[in-house]
């Protein structure tokens, strides 16, 4: 019993260290693509499902070139669309890429130039946005913070408590030797 509250230990500890730097370097790709050359970006409308869900985080990094199929994430005005690469056309050596959602029934009205590509997506984690976008919030990063903390204080309790156990016990062994 004791070697599985061990391991169950070790493994919750573990797995929230663990989930930390993921959640700092989904953070962090967010605002900026310096790390590996990867970007992330929370996926807000149902363009691409079933494809890709709504709240899903896409991974992207920037390619020489899109081919056909490739979903790209770019800019579009002040906002950022992930959609699929359908044609791609070169015009005076600079190559366009006609997009569309999976879900829509139309390409893209404006073709997109490379320099507004942002990347091509490498892998994506279904759902995971939704938990990003709240520890975006000042109510969602409070937890970052103080749930790692606590499980970490609640777990060093728990093993000074069992110490001071085998101390107590370990006193009133000699004790009773001892008489």
């Amino acid at each position: 019993m004791k070697i599985v509250k061990k391991t169950v230990n070790v493994i919750l500890t573990l797995g929230v260290f663990a989930l930390i730097p993921a959640i700092v370097f989904t953070l962090v790709t967010s605002k900026t693509n310096a790390i590996l050359g990867i970007q992330s970006f929370v996926v807000l409308s149902g363009s691409m499902e079933p494809t890709i869900p709504v709240g899903s985080i896409i991974y992207t990094q920037k390619q020489l070139w899109y081919p056909q199929g490739s979903s790209i994430s770019f800019k579009n005005g002040n906002r950022t669309i992930t959609h699929r690469v359908t044609k791609v056309t070169n015009r005076a050596n600079t190559l366009y890429y006609q997009t569309k959602g999976d879900a829509n029934n139309t390409v893209d009205e404006k073709e997109v130039i490379a320099k507004d590509i942002f990347g091509k997506q490498v892998f994506f984690l279904p759902y995971a946005g939704y938990l990003i976008n709240f520890l975006k919030t000042p109510l969602g990063f409070f937890p970052i913070i103080i749930f790692p903390t606590v499980i970490f204080i609640v777990l060093e309790l728990w093993n000074l408590k069992k110490e001071i156990e085998k101390q107590i016990e370990k006193k009133i062994l000699n004790r009773m030797n001892t008489t």
